[in-house]
C-alpha cells in the first residue's frame, strides 16, 4: 500500500499546473522514490523523425544536456516504443543498449515501459538501478501504472504549454487582429462567392489604408490568375484579366509561394498594364495557400509611393490566410451546390419499374466535406426483356467530373439503344475520352441483364468486379478484371464476359467508396461487402446496407438487381394502359420459358395474349379506374391465358385494324373463347406445349 500510496502523487491534479519542464521532474523525483531506483528517466516520441528524445533525467542528467536521441525500434528504449510493452534488463552489460551513457553511469539493471496516450505511444519511461537488480512484475504494473499516470499529465502539461505560447503569440498580433477581425468574420463563409470576395476587399483595404485591392484566383486547367474581384482596378475584372503563372508580378508571387513588394511600379516588371494605367505607384501581394497549395493571389496597392513594411506584409499574409480559407469554403459550397443539383437531374430518380426484376440503386457522397466525385449509375430497359445495368467513376471532383458523368451518361444510353453489344459501347466511349486526357479517365462497368434467358453479358473498363448472390451458397466477385479504364489508349479493347443469372440471384456493383479503407488492402473492403450483401433480402435493403457506412473519403454508388422467381400460376392485374402491354409480353415470355416453350410457341402465345389485352386496353370501358386481369396456367402440357376486363368491347368501326385481332387469336392458339357478360369481356386462350405431345 505504501507504493500505491506513493505513485498516488502521480496523479496530484497541482502537476497539470506545472510547466513541462517542473512536471517532469517532479514526476521522476516521485517515480524513483516509489520504485526505489538511482535512476529515472522520460524519453518524448519525436514523431516527425520517429526518435525519442531525452527530456528529463534524475541521476543520467547527461541524457538531457547531451540531447540523446534514440531512433524507434533500437536500442533499449527504441524496443520500448516499437513493441509497446514493458521490457526488463538484469544485466546492463550483457544487453543491447544503444545510449553509452547508461554504461558509463554504472547502470546494472533497467526496466522501461511505454507511455501510451489513447494506444499511441508518446514516449518512454524507464528506471534504473547502480547494483543488480531482479525486477519483479510487481514492480512493472507499478511503474506501468505511473507511467499511464504520467503519460497522461504530460500530455495535458504540453497542451497547456501549446495553449499558452499561442496566447502569447495572439497578445503580441493583438493589433494586428483587430484590424483585420472583419476579414476572419465567421458569418462570411455563407456569403456567396463574388460577394465574399468584394467584402473582403473592402476590409482588407481599410484594415491596410490601401487605394486597391484584387483577388486573382488560380485556374489550375490553364495555369494561369484570373481576376475575380477587385478594388479602385474593377477594370481587372471587367476585362477577364489572366496572368501566367510565373509571368509578371502576382505571376511570380504564385509561382514563388511568397510576398512581393514593388516600391516603384515604374521600375519593375508589371504584365498587367491596368494597373499603370490607373496610376498605381506601390504594390504589395501575398499568394492564397490552401495545406499548402496555391489557390490565388491578393495583392493591394497606393496610388502615391510608399514603402510597405514588414508589419504590413505580415497583416496582408494574415488576411490572405482567412481570405484563403474562407474562399475556399464558398467555392466548394457552390461548387457541391451545383454538382449535387447536377446529379440529381442524371442519376435516375426513381428507377425504371422493370419487369421481373428487383432493381434498387442508392448515392452517397463523400463524408467531411469532402468534394463531390464523379461516381454515377443508370437502370434503363433495352430491347425485348433486357436491362442496361451501369456504374461508373469518373476521376476527379466538383463540376468537371460531373460534367464529364453526364457526357458519358448520354453518349452510353444513346450507343446501347441502338443496339451496340457492351464491348463496343465501351469502345465508342474511349474513342470519346481519350482525346480529353488527362481529366477524362473513368472507370466503367456496363452490365446487359437478360431475365428471360437467365443470363448477363458484360464489361468491365478497369471497374470493381460485380458480386454475384446466387439462390444458395457464397456470393462470389465475377472474374472480370483485366481492361484498362475509359480515356486511357485509344487501342484499348473490351472483353465481354457472360453469366449465368438464375431466379433468386442478386448482382450488385458499387463504386471504391463503398470497400476502400485508406491503409487496408482491398480484398479485405471487398470480403465485407460480400458479408454485408449476403445478409439483406431484396435490392433497396441491400444499397440501404451498403451506403450505411460511419466514414468513407470518397463518393459511395451501388445498385443491386435481384431477378425475382415467377409464380406457377401467372395472376396479374394491369392498368388499361398500352404502356402495360410491353412488360406484360416480358413477364409472359419468361413464364412460358420456365415450362419450356419454344420461341415460335412464345412468340404465338404472347401475340395472342397481346391482341385479347390490346382489346381490353381500347375497347372495355367501364366506371372508375379502368384496368384488366391476366390469368395464365399450365397442366399436362396446356397453356391456358385468361383476360377478363370489367367493361364491354366496342365493334370494330371504318378501318379499325383492332377488328383483325380474333382472326390473328384464331390463328395461334388452339383455342379462342370471348365471352361478353354484364360484369365485363372474358377471353380465353389455350395452347398444347409441342413438348408435351407424346
Amino acid at each position: 500500500m505504501d507504493r500505491l500510496d506513493e505513485l498516488q502523487r502521480v496523479t496530484d491534479a497541482a502537476l497539470a499546473y506545472l510547466s513541462l519542464e517542473d512536471l517532469l521532474n517532479e514526476l521522476l523525483d516521485r517515480i524513483g522514490a516509489a520504485l526505489g531506483t538511482d535512476t529515472a528517466a522520460f524519453l518524448l516520441l519525436d514523431e516527425s523523425r520517429g526518435e525519442l528524445v531525452a527530456r528529463a533525467a534524475k541521476g543520467i542528467e547527461e541524457e538531457v544536456e547531451q540531447g540523446v536521441r534514440i531512433p524507434v525500434g533500437k536500442g533499449f528504449a527504441g524496443r520500448i516504443a516499437a513493441e509497446r510493452r514493458a521490457i526488463t534488463i538484469p544485466d546492463v552489460d550483457h544487453a543491447d543498449i544503444l545510449n553509452p551513457i547508461l554504461r558509463q553511469k554504472g547502470i546494472r539493471s533497467l526496466l522501461g515501459v511505454p507511455l501510451l496516450i489513447e494506444g499511441r505511444v508518446s514516449g518512454v519511461l524507464h528506471v534504473g538501478t547502480l547494483s543488480p537488480r531482479v525486477f519483479t512484475s510487481e514492480d512493472t504494473e507499478l511503474l506501468q501504472l505511473a507511467a499511464d499516470r504520467a503519460a497522461l499529465a504530460i500530455d495535458h502539461a504540453r497542451l497547456y504549454l501549446r495553449e499558452r505560447e499561442a496566447r502569447e503569440d495572439a497578445e503580441r498580433t493583438a493589433k494586428q487582429l483587430a484590424a483585420l477581425q472583419g476579414v476572419a468574420d465567421a458569418a462570411l463563409a455563407y456569403l456567396p462567392l463574388e460577394e465574399l470576395l468584394t467584402t473582403l476587399l473592402d476590409r482588407v483595404a481599410v484594415s491596410l489604408s490601401t487605394d486597391t485591392a484584387a483577388f486573382l484566383l488560380l485556374d489550375e486547367t490553364r495555369g494561369e490568375l484570373v481576376a475575380r474581384a477587385a478594388k479602385g482596378i474593377e477594370e481587372e475584372v471587367e476585362q477577364g484579366v489572366r496572368i501566367p503563372v510565373g509571368k509578371g508580378f502576382a505571376g511570380r508571387i504564385a509561382a514563388e509561394r511568397r510576398a512581393i513588394t514593388i516600391p516603384d511600379v515604374d521600375h519593375a516588371d508589371i504584365l498587367n498594364p491596368i494597373l499603370r494605367q490607373k496610376g498605381i505607384r506601390s504594390l504589395l501581394g501575398v499568394p492564397l495557400l490552401i495545406e499548402g497549395r496555391v489557390t490565388g493571389v491578393l495583392h493591394v496597392g497606393s496610388l502615391t509611393p510608399r514603402e510597405f513594411t514588414a508589419e504590413d506584409t505580415e497583416l496582408l499574409g494574415l488576411a490572405a490566410d482567412r481570405a484563403a480559407l474562407a474562399i475556399d469554403r464558398a467555392r466548394l459550397y457552390e461548387e457541391r451546390r451545383v454538382v449535387e443539383a447536377l446529379q440529381r437531374t442524371l442519376l435516375p430518380d426513381p428507377l425504371p419499374q422493370l419487369p421481373g426484376l428487383d432493381v434498387a440503386a442508392s448515392y452517397q457522397p463523400a463524408r467531411h466535406g469532402a468534394a463531390i466525385g464523379g461516381d454515377w449509375y443508370d437502370v434503363f430497359p433495352l430491347t425485348g426483356s433486357k436491362v442496361g445495368v451501369v456504374i461508373g467513376d469518373v476521376m476527379g471532383h466538383g463540376v468537371t467530373a460531373a460534367a464529364l458523368m453526364a457526357q458519358l451518361r448520354t453518349a452510353l444510353r444513346a450507343y446501347a439503344l441502338e443496339g451496340h453489344e457492351p464491348a463496343a459501347v465501351a469502345e465508342r466511349l474511349n474513342h470519346l475520352l481519350v482525346p480529353l486526357r488527362p481529366t477524362s479517365m473513368t472507370t466503367l462497368a456496363y452490365v446487359v441483364v437478360d431475365p428471360e434467358q437467365e443470363t448477363l453479358r458484360m464489361i468491365s473498363a478497369g471497374h470493381l468486379p460485380p458480386l454475384l448472390i446466387p439462390p444458395s451458397g457464397p456470393g462470389r466477385f465475377l472474374p472480370v478484371e483485366g481492361d484498362p479504364p475509359l480515356g486511357v489508349t485509344a487501342g484499348a479493347r473490351y472483353s465481354e464476359h457472360e453469366f449465368a443469372l438464375p431466379a433468386e440471384s442478386m448482382l450488385v456493383l458499387v463504386t471504391d467508396g463503398a470497400v476502400e479503407v485508406r491503409g487496408e488492402p482491398l480484398d479485405a473492403g471487398l470480403e465485407r461487402l460480400r458479408e454485408i450483401v449476403e445478409r439483406e433480402a431484396d435490392a433497396a435493403a441491400v444499397c440501404r446496407a451498403v451506403g450505411d457506412r460511419p466514414s468513407h473519403e470518397d463518393d459511395l454508388a451501388a445498385v443491386a438487381v435481384r431477378v425475382t422467381v415467377l409464380p406457377e400460376r401467372f395472376r396479374s392485374a394491369w392498368p388499361a394502359d398500352a404502356s402495360a402491354l410491353r412488360v406484360l409480353r416480358q413477364l409472359l415470355r419468361r413464364w412460358l420459358g420456365k415450362w419450356g416453350a419454344d420461341d415460335d410457341e412464345i412468340y404465338d402465345i404472347t401475340v395472342a395474349v397481346q391482341e385479347a389485352s390490346a382489346n381490353a386496353v381500347e375497347h372495355a370501358y367501364a366506371p372508375g379506374t379502368a384496368a384488366f386481369e391476366v390469368d395464365a396456367r399450365h397442366e399436362d402440357g396446356m397453356i391456358t391465358v385468361v383476360i377478363q376486363d370489367r367493361g364491354h368491347w366496342r365493334a370494330a368501326r371504318g378501318g379499325d385494324k383492332r377488328g383483325r385481332g380474333l382472326p390473328i387469336m384464331h390463328s395461334l392458339m388452339e383455342t379462342v373463347d370471348v365471352h361478353h357478360g354484364e360484369e365485363g369481356t372474358t377471353v380465353m386462350l389455350q395452347r398444347r406445349l409441342r413438348g408435351a405431345e407424346g
